[in-house]
């Protein structure tokens, strides 16, 4: 998983075609049922929902599609998800809390997807081929659970055949993952921000000490870099906004009748409300335009002070960076019942605050 083992107990070395698929099918059956008696799982609508729907999308475009994909919530407070041969994914309510939108959310997926459609545990099969399916059932449980509890008695010896073989498996579910994103609509930027999250975590309050078990996994700085080299070798923009769920534009209504007037929204609070056709542009259509070139000004990461209200010779505008985001026209005057300069400068106002809290809000 992300963050743990793809469980594995014990599957023939080598079976071919829709024998595999049938064999790793009962196998996965068996995993999940061992994983249910010991944990319960969340029953809760909406957060079922979140998974369920997420879950589906990035189904959707892995390559096995001849696999059934479940997606189930664990009832525990660690944060972790888990692959499981066949198709069952488990994250744990803990990694829903963390996860702070829905593309973060189906970078876990990608990630747990890559496992079982890489067939990973073949792989570490190969490689603790003289380990008890017992005890690599009780280490995943383990890494699920985030805590070595599940491996009292276990050996020093045996923990340590655990300890070197993940690492290559793990980048490989990290970049695949974000190949399985770029197919869906969900930015593939989210598979370094979740990292870039538990690195900050992890470097705020440590992690336990739990031995040469959880050394399989590269550590999470060591992901960040790889990640983001992957995604800028791609050519893909680094934007952080998006996955890590700040500077939100949204239009209220959405679907306005006629000429009702709108409200441009971001993070949920309004920075200006148009009421007025210009020019044969209803308020929605000239709300959309400036909701698409405040898209394009917050991408480039600005602060507060980048926004200005400009006047000259009587018409005033808002500039963000170099970009004009919004010219006061009278009519928009009228409607806000001021001056140009007034109704550009309470624009300005909002998105500088806006900006403002925003820069709280990026990476925790």
């Amino acid at each position: 998983m992300l963050l743990g083992l793809a469980v594995c107990v014990g599957l023939p070395p080598t079976v071919a075609g829709s024998d595999q698929t049938a064999d790793e099918v009962a196998l996965g059956a068996q995993a999940a049922k061992e994983i249910e008696s010991r944990y319960r799982v969340v029953t809760d609508p909406a957060m079922v929902e979140r998974l369920t729907r997420v879950g589906g999308v990035v189904a959707r475009v892995v390559d096995r599609q001849e696999l059934t994909y479940r997606f189930k919530i664990l009832d525990i407070p660690g944060v972790n998800a888990l692959g499981v041969p066949g198709g069952w994914v488990y994250v744990t309510k803990g990694m829903m809390r963390f996860i702070r939108t829905d593309d973060e959310l189906a970078a876990v997926l990608a990630h747990e997807l890559t496992h079982i459609n890489h067939r990973h545990y073949y792989i570490q099969q190969d490689r603790q081929s003289r380990m008890m399916p017992a005890i690599v059932l009780a280490a995943a449980l383990s890494v699920l659970a985030h805590s070595a509890a599940p491996l009292a008695g276990v050996s020093i010896a045996t923990r340590g055949a655990l300890a070197n073989y993940q690492r290559d498996l793990e980048k490989d579910a990290d970049l695949t993952g974000i190949s399985f994103l770029m197919k869906t609509r969900y930015s593939p930027v989210a598979m370094l921000t979740l990292m870039e999250h538990l690195d900050q975590v992890d470097k705020l309050t440590g992690q336990p000490d739990l031995g040469p078990l959880y050394q399989d996994h590269p550590r999470p700085d060591e992901r960040v870099s790889y990640i983001r080299d992957d995604l800028r070798g791609r050519g893909l923009p680094i934007i952080r906004r998006i996955p890590e769920g700040y500077l939100v534009l949204s239009l209220e209504p959405p679907d306005p009748a006629g000429s009702e007037p709108v409200a441009v929204l971001v993070d949920g609070q309004p920075v200006i409300q148009l009421g007025a056709t210009v020019e044969g542009q209803s308020p929605i259509t000239r709300a959309q335009a400036l909701e698409a070139r405040l898209d394009a000004f917050f991408n480039t990461d600005p602060a507060p002070y980048d926004v200005r209200a400009v006047g000259l010779q009587g018409l005033w505008s808002v500039l963000g960076g170099q970009l004009r985001l919004f010219e006061v026209t009278p009519q928009d005057a009228a409607y806000a019942k001021g001056s140009p300069q007034a109704v550009a400068e309470q624009l300005r106002g909002r998105l500088a605050d806006v900006l403002a809290a925003a820069l709280y809000n990026r990476k925790f």
